[in-house]
């Protein structure tokens, strides 16, 4: 490992390996480093708290995995980033995972060259080229200044969208920092990427750049390598890349800013642009992912879809050691029967990340490089329930943390768009696997219908795929809790026809309501489902032990008798099963005692 700093160590160029113990476990093959600072860097003054060895202010995180040819421009949009030089620069830390295309090798070069290049610099680095050769500092996007409409994809929105796109096309190509061919191009064969050269001399004062390997467990995706680039990174503040997107070159700056300016924000994103294969289904899904702005708007959207980029984040760092800090204070709660293996779970490396793959017929954790199959006795209770993809599991377990997140209503980060995207391809994407996803975050451990009875209002098979999946999450958090032995009493799980009594009150539990926006729904139907679902709460309290004493012969239809008082605690969960727009303003505007901002009214796709 080259550590960087004075001359010596900037001229220097090594790579380390080493071997990780255990089967299929992660194996780092080597590591560079260029401290990229430059001449002009040298010079800041001692009072500026600027020195080579000032740790940097902000590390990007970016996996990369056959990213040719869009490698190099999107390094160059980071290796650009100015105004943080002041604050210690950033560190751009590429981890490369298993490439074949010469990713990896061109990314190695890339560091050789920029530590050659410090070694030897004595000049001012002002005339370096800028980011890009007709780049400039506005954003793209200004018509993002105004917040986007929610509209539903319909028919008769396609006339209108083909009326719009020469406009909308006019204002990026005029806006962007970018040539044009840099963000309209999709297919590999007719992109040129750019040379090392090119990328080296538009730097800024002050980044630099890390270069890593890993070797990838099975199937793995994003998560391993991002796991790596964070245990390595050394700022404060954390932001991801991915390795063939773009960044405008004050973005992190801003992000920054925003920090700074919302003390209670745990992270900072930004809305986000498309740029390549232009298609109108996902443009109408950014168009509602740019539209939640506010923490409370980012929050409560996320069981219709992920209400960011994560990419398009900054976080800091006390954040993200809570969400990896998930498994050690769940802990606390029972599942460890050895207190010295405990110790050595919270000993080790932090792990913000999981990527979660169905692996021979069972889910595993592929971004942990020590027990991916979740072995370890201390780690059994903690298998993940389903499988789906990165950003979704972060920011369900971001929000159930409770940590907060803003966005910065400037566009921030280009997402390149074309077919052979997994998003678009891969299973564990598909509206199945996230509906999967949500069902589970909705009823586990900071969930907003945990240990509460639920109510889901929708119609047809989408009713149904609802209603059966968070059944299935509810029964499964239930054995989850049964192994920790944490959840109650045994009474609940171990009496006769145990099995067959936990299906019998999920379905109680979980109600599906036939209902279509805008229909009324009178007072008295609406008491009548509060109802039903009060007893079937009172009913498993009373099973579980989570109440007072339970009766044992207690059913269903006789529940315990419960004070008007107490009543006030069995308020349930009303989910609205509504994806467009349309359909969830007159939700909004119709139903009986709708108020978002209550906890109890929820709107889920």
């Amino acid at each position: 490992l080259v550590v960087s700093g004075t001359s010596a160590t900037r001229r220097a160029f090594a790579f380390r390996a080493r071997t990780a113990v255990g089967a299929g476990a992660m194996r780092i093959v080597s590591e560079a480093v260029s401290d990229a600072r430059g001449a002009k860097r040298a010079r800041v003054d001692a009072a500026d708290g600027a020195t080579a060895s000032t740790p940097p202010c902000i590390s990007v995180l970016m996996p990369c995995r056959n990213a040719m040819p869009w490698l190099p421009d999107c390094v160059a949009s980071v290796l650009a980033q100015e105004g943080l030089e002041s604050d210690g620069g950033l560190e751009l830390i590429v981890v490369d995972d298993s490439s074949t295309d010469g990713s990896r090798e061109w990314i190695r070069d890339l560091a050789a060259a920029l530590a050659e290049a410090d070694a030897g610099r004595a000049s001012d680095v002002s005339d370096a080229p800028p980011p890009f050769d007709d780049a400039r500092s506005n954003q793209l996007d200004p018509k993002q200044g105004e917040r986007p409409l929610i509209r539903p994809p319909v028919e008769s929105r396609e006339e209108e969208e083909e009326e719009e796109k020469p406009r909308r096309e006019a204002t990026r190509k005029a806006s962007s920092p970018f040539p044009p061919d840099r963000l309209e191009t999709w297919e590999k064969e007719k992109f040129a990427p750019l040379r090392v050269a090119d990328v080296a001399a538009r730097r800024a004062p002050g980044n630099a750049l890390r270069v890593l390997t890993v070797e990838a467990f099975g199937p793995s995706g994003q998560g391993l390598a991002l796991n790596l680039a964070y245990r390595h990174a050394r700022a404060p503040l954390i932001g991801e890349m991915e390795s063939d997107d773009l960044r405008p070159p004050r973005c992190f700056l801003e992000l920054k800013r925003a920090l700074e300016a919302n003390e209670t924000w745990d992270g900072a994103t930004s809305r986000v642009s498309l740029i390549g294969w232009d298609r109108p289904g996902m443009r109408r899904w950014i168009e509602w992912q740019n539209a939640q702005i506010s923490p409370f708007e980012m929050a409560t959207g996320r069981f219709l879809e992920i209400p960011a980029l994560r990419g398009s984040g900054l976080f800091r760092r006390s954040a993200m050691e809570r969400v990896a800090a998930e498994e050690e204070e769940d802990d606390e709660n029972g599942g460890e029967d050895d207190e010295k293996q405990k110790q050595k779970e919270k000993a080790e490396p932090s792990r913000p990340y999981r990527d979660l793959w169905l692996v021979d017929g069972r889910v595993r954790d592929c971004a942990h490089d020590g027990d991916p199959d979740y072995a370890r006795v201390g780690r059994t209770t903690h298998r993940p329930a389903g499988w789906w993809p990165v950003d979704a599991d972060f920011w369900q377990r971001w929000f159930a943390k409770g940590l907060v997140a803003g966005k910065v209503p400037s566009a921030l980060y280009f997402w390149r768009q074309y077919p052979a995207q997994s998003t678009r391809t891969h299973e564990r994407c598909s509206l199945e696997r996230l509906r999967k996803c949500k069902a589970h975050f909705l009823v586990a451990k900071g969930g907003p219908a945990r240990g509460k009875a639920v109510q889901i209002w929708g119609t047809g098979e989408t009713l149904a795929a609802w209603t059966r999946d968070l059944r299935e999450a509810l029964l499964s958090e239930w054995r989850r809790e049964e192994k920790k032995d944490s959840f109650g009493p045994p009474l609940f799980f171990s009496r006769s026809g145990g099995e067959e009594e936990r299906e019998r009150l999920a379905a109680a539990l979980v109600r599906a309501v036939e209902y279509k926006p805008g229909a009324p729904v009178s007072a008295s139907a609406l008491k009548k489902e509060d109802e039903a679902s009060r007893v079937a709460l009172e009913t498993f309290r009373n099973l579980s032990g989570a109440g007072s004493e339970p009766p044992r012969e207690a059913t269903l239809a006789e529940p315990a008798t419960t004070s008007e008082s107490q009543k006030t605690s069995f308020t349930p969960t009303r989910l609205f099963a509504f994806g467009m727009a349309k359909a969830r303003s007159k939700v909004a505007r119709t139903f009986r005692g709708f108020d978002e901002t209550s906890g109890e009214f929820w709107f889920v796709a």
